[in-house]
């Protein structure tokens, strides 16, 4: 389910993670909205920014208004990258074209139930215990549930709030209240969901990298990779981009790679489509590094000894 995410995340995020990394500023003002305080502006920025969420005017993010259940849905399953398009159809009779495609792709995957067998409710509240089941089943957090001091973490909703808790994603409305029953706000959607997808998700960032032929990149990351990440997974979580000197740009794809025994460095053999023979101009991986290149000029064969 998270192969989308994490492509998508890997292609358009990395940048601005690691940018925010290093200046905690850089994501900030990304969207318009007056409504948003410093409490939300990441996660809002965050969103807003890869048009993954919508304000409520085109100046008010809506912050302290509570969130729907459809528009909470069409968010989560935009986010989780599911064909929203070819979903089949989960049996609610109340879906507005708006959210019937989300609903329905989050159904498919177990995700998200109906209010009745066919109902969805999609213009009902969304209580923070639903939001932390659905955060819980999407990124697949229930072996980190720990014991909570929320006097009112009680009910169907108890091991999803444990889950959410013991990963360290929320700690609450106070220290012993959750809110379980309360209707969760646009602001505290956008928090739990970013903070849940900066948990779930490892990103490698580079360090260096240096093209090696036409065909091949080598990039070395900040720190070992973690091994339950294959090479191909690892390679997938770098966008690399040619920006080429007749003003064409292209995202390269590759057809190989390579770790190095220690996880630290990866080598990527690119596509023949994505060669870079016979092309000059430079490359950004994650837009952090740039390097150029000039492959117009055809190498000479070695000359041949005359005897």
């Amino acid at each position: 389910m998270f192969t989308s995410l994490k492509k998508f995340i890997a292609a358009s995020l990395v940048a601005v993670l690691a940018v925010s990394a290093i200046v905690p500023s850089a994501s900030a003002a990304e969207h318009q909205f007056t409504d948003v305080n410093s409490s939300y502006d990441e996660a809002v920025s965050f969103f807003y920014e890869y048009e993954l969420i919508k304000g409520t005017t085109p100046t008010t993010f809506g912050t302290d208004l509570n969130i729907k259940r459809g528009d909470a849905a069409v968010i989560l399953a935009n986010t989780l990258g599911l064909d929203v398009d070819n979903a089949p159809s989960a049996g609610f009779k109340d879906l507005n074209p708006r959210v019937q495609g989300a609903v329905n792709a989050l159904a498919e995957e177990g995700i998200i139930s109906g209010v009745s067998k066919d109902k969805f409710g999609p213009d009902q509240l969304l209580s923070r215990g639903a939001m932390a089941k659905l955060l819980t089943i999407s990124f697949g957090l229930e072996d980190y549930a720990e014991t909570t001091p929320f006097t009112d973490a009680v009910g169907v909703f108890t091991p999803y709030i444990e889950a959410l808790y013991g990963s360290g994603i929320t700690n609450g409305k106070t220290a012993t209240s959750f809110g379980t029953n309360d209707n969760i706000k646009r602001g505290e959607f956008a928090n739990l969901l970013y903070n849940t997808i900066m948990f779930s998700f490892y990103m490698p960032f580079a360090e260096s990298a240096k093209i090696l032929t036409s065909t091949t990149i080598e990039i070395k990351m900040e720190e070992a990779a973690p091994k339950e990440y294959s090479v191909t997974e690892l390679a997938e979580m770098f966008f690399i981009e040619a920006y080429f000197k007749d003003g064409s740009v292209k995202e390269l794809q590759f057809v190989g790679t390579s770790l190095s025994d220690d996880r630290t460095t990866l080598v990527v053999e690119l596509s023949a489509d994505s060669s870079l023979a016979g092309k000059k101009g430079k490359i950004e991986i994650d837009g952090l590094n740039e390097i150029d290149f000039d492959y117009t000029t055809p190498v000479a064969p070695p000359v041949e000894e005359t005897k």
